[in-house]
């Protein structure tokens, strides 16, 4: 989220999962997204898919909660912004920034 903020935008809603053997953690971007996105350790869920939404009072793990809340009525990640913070954060990770 700070690579995405650090861009000027703002982060939407995030779901973190964070049971399981593998944890999740799901940006909330528009209707649309998911067509053409290709992000190397990333899975993009289409209109086929669903996330389970947790409660507004559940922000707190390790289960299904919220790990950034709504700030407002149809606040979403920018899937652009998503995308140049991923690129960022796997080129930092694999030391060819």
């Amino acid at each position: 989220m700070a690579l995405i903020e650090e861009q000027g935008l703002p982060t939407g809603p995030v779901i973190l999962d964070g049971g399981g053997r593998e944890p999740r953690m799901y940006f909330l971007t528009p209707v649309g997204t998911a067509v053409g996105w290709e992000e190397p350790g990333t899975v993009a869920l289409g209109l086929t898919c669903h996330v389970v939404v947790p409660q507004a009072d559940r922000t707190t793990g390790p289960e299904l909660h919220w790990y950034r809340l709504p700030s407002r009525l149809r606040a979403l990640t920018l899937p652009d912004a998503l995308h140049r913070a991923l690129i960022k954060a796997h080129r930092e990770r694999e030391g060819t920034l």
